[in-house]
């Protein structure tokens, strides 16, 4: 619930500022490691496993501009609540929505030229991937 929390936040100010603001991503971040720290050595380790995984995949994605460091610093913060597994599955989902919402916006909309706000499909994808739509 709070990774949901977090992430919603996030894609307010995403859509109406056009920016992930720290405030959303660090104390997500920083509560999302207590509760794996709170949870047990292992719990911990495998959280720590999560979020340098997730900004070693993606870090090559941002140095390419596909995505901003807002959306690589929020990737890592659902990490911080996420298995590795499911860590790999948000992130999969989230491009695989990213590039549906991009499809539209070629289909649909005369303003081709517009960005797409990342914090929308990491929510989606963690609300899949916690729900279990996405194994």
């Amino acid at each position: 619930m709070i990774l949901i929390l977090f992430l919603t936040g996030a894609v307010f100010t995403d859509l109406y500022r056009d920016k992930i603001y720290n405030l959303w991503v660090i104390p997500g971040m920083i509560a999302g490691i207590a509760g794996s720290a709170l949870a047990g050595q292992n719990e911990l380790l495998s959280c720590l496993q999560a979020i340098g995984i997730t900004f070693a995949i993606l870090l090559p994605v941002y140095l390419l501009k596909g995505i901003a460091a807002g959306d690589v610093k929020l990737f890592m913060s659902a990490a911080s609540f996420l298995s590795i597994q499911d860590t790999m599955s948000c992130i999969i989902m989230a491009f695989f929505v990213a590039g549906l919402i991009s499809l539209s916006i070629l289909l649909f909309k005369r303003n081709k030229k517009k960005t797409i706000h990342f914090a929308v499909p990491v929510l989606v994808s963690a609300i899949f991937t916690l729900g279990g739509v996405v194994v």
